[in-house]
């Protein structure tokens, strides 16, 4: 047997192991805590629920013995506490989306947690760990701002597949429109949703049935993101053809939704024919790795070198503490904008409030404005036969993408109809995105502006982010009062004042 004091010793460093995981990694579910406040009772009630079903199934009776609390050496315990740590910061440095990064963390602590318990208990609740790694950060809010670049993507896979039948007019703008007017902007129509849901009931699946989780898991569970995206493709393919070729919209309306869940249950119905595949763990040589482990505790206890995981834990939070580095350092303030453009501050709306009030803590102006009677390099309007511009405009100054958004979204969202959308240059400088809305009626205009370049794709705004971390870039989304022509002397001259402006505040330095 081993004397008290080398179990108290032992307790100690168990304590400074946990606390030092836990401080080091509190970037990752910092987020997490401050959300839980607004989080709706009946999601706390079901994450109670999950934990008590995961500790029930995965901690022994006497798991708070002296002989129980050792840690042992386990591989895959030990790769997922280290693999989930190293993606939790590969996804700060690039896309910084606390979701994913809480995932990593709840994935990284159950590999902790595996290095306590016997490898059969483990591997009995890996699967429902998994499970509630996926569902916890998305209780507090689904939408992590993956939506629209996947919407983007399938739209871009839409247009190929569309030009294969020869019908390349439609591009992916149009395609973009055309969901969003069946969907009226719903999170759903990305995808997001069906794959996060798609995930869950495949390690539902694999719990209820114990499925071995190994190599030909991994290709069923690869093989189910496969399926989701590809009804998701076709989904989108079906209304594009019926609103386009058959120019039927309020058919497409009604399929809309139908061809959403067929097509998840089709999905799902696939990947749980490959699950059959997967051979269910061995209940009799589980039975007799219990025992054994039990036996050789009780007998004599190996413990685990202590020091190097925890130096090992230490040096890995450290390093989640730091930042990227930055590549200009640009103090946010006011755009100015000239005199011949006459303004007034208008206040957000609610959901606006809401989409701004974050810890990137962005520039926001919102503003009515009206423009003097001059076009081209300032001379007289009524030389030109102009007339005045008049609407409201939204400029976003911030260093992460998390604080910009398409802003097609917002119009649909406040009620616009968006009638087509195209990719314009304005002045050679300016790459923007045209709007038609109300049929017609309105124009509306917007591009992401940064020092070298500007760009009306906001996909590539991401990008950006990734490869130039903090890198400030000025979002302007004007809508005019009525219908503009993008290459009238007046929009041009407008665009290229507002461009200029956002240069002289923040990249002449």
């Amino acid at each position: 047997m081993i004397s008290k004091s080398i179990f108290k010793q032992h307790y100690f460093q168990i304590i400074l192991l946990i606390f030092a995981w836990l401080l080091g990694n509190i970037w990752t579910y910092q987020w997490f805590i401050e959300s839980l406040p607004d989080t709706n009772t009946l999601n706390l009630i079901l994450l109670t629920i999950g934990l008590i079903v995961l500790l029930a199934q995965i901690i022994p009776r006497d798991f708070c013995s002296t002989e129980s609390l050792s840690l042992r050496f386990g591989i895959y315990p030990f790769l997922l506490m280290l693999g989930g740590e190293i993606g939790a910061i590969i996804l700060k440095w690039s896309l910084n989306i606390p979701q994913l990064t809480l995932l990593c963390f709840i994935l990284g602590s159950y590999g902790l947690l595996g290095l306590f318990i016997s490898s059969t208990a483990w591997h009995r609740g890996l699967s429902v760990a998994i499970a509630i790694a996926c569902i916890i950060p998305f209780l507090v809010a689904f939408n992590s701002g993956l939506g629209f670049p996947v919407r983007v993507i399938t739209a871009h896979a839409v247009a190929q597949v569309l030009s294969d039948f020869h019908l390349s007019a439609v591009s992916s703008h149009d395609i973009i429109v055309m969901e969003n007017g069946i969907a009226q902007v719903d999170l759903p129509c990305s995808g997001m949703k069906s794959l996060w849901t798609g995930t869950v009931f495949l390690l539902g699946a694999t719990w209820l049935e114990s499925r071995q989780l190994g190599f030909r898991w991994l290709l069923v569970a690869i093989a189910n993101l496969l399926f989701l995206i590809a009804t998701n493709v076709m989904r989108v393919f079906i209304l594009v053809l019926i609103i386009e070729v058959f120019q039927q919209q309020q058919i497409a309306d009604i399929l809309h939704l139908p061809l959403g869940i067929v097509g998840f249950m089709l999905a799902s119905a696939l990947t749980w024919m490959l699950l059959q595949k997967v051979p269910q763990a061995s209940l009799d040589l589980a039975k007799i790795e219990e025992q054994k482990y039990y036996q050789d505790k009780h007998k004599n206890i190996n413990y685990l070198n202590y020091q190097w995981l925890l130096s090992l834990v230490i040096v890995l939070g450290i390093i989640g503490q730091f930042k990227p580095f930055s590549v200009d350092n640009i103090t946010l303030k006011s755009i100015n904008l000239p005199s011949e453009i006459t303004t007034e501050n208008l206040a957000l709306t609610t959901a606006e409030a809401d989409f701004f009030d974050s810890p990137a803590n962005p520039l926001v102006q919102k503003i009515r404005f009206k423009s003097d009677r001059l076009t081209g390099r300032y001379k007289p309007s009524n030389e030109f036969g102009g007339h005045v511009l008049t609407g409201s405009m939204l400029m976003v100054a911030s260093d992460t993408w998390q604080s910009h958004h398409p802003p097609e979204l917002c119009f649909l969202g406040n009620g616009f109809k968006v009638d087509k959308m195209n990719s314009t240059l304005i002045n050679d400088s300016i790459n923007a995105r045209w709007l038609s809305l109300q049929n017609g009626k309105l124009s509306a205009v917007y591009w992401f502006q940064s020092e070298q370049t500007t760009t009306d794709d906001f996909v590539t705004r991401i990008w950006d982010y990734i490869s130039h971390r903090y890198k400030t870039w000025v979002l302007v989304s004007v809508l005019f009062d009525r219908a503009e022509n993008p290459d009238s002397p007046e929009i041009k001259n407008f665009s290229n004042t507002i461009y200029q402006t956002i240069n002289s505040n923040y990249f002449n330095h």
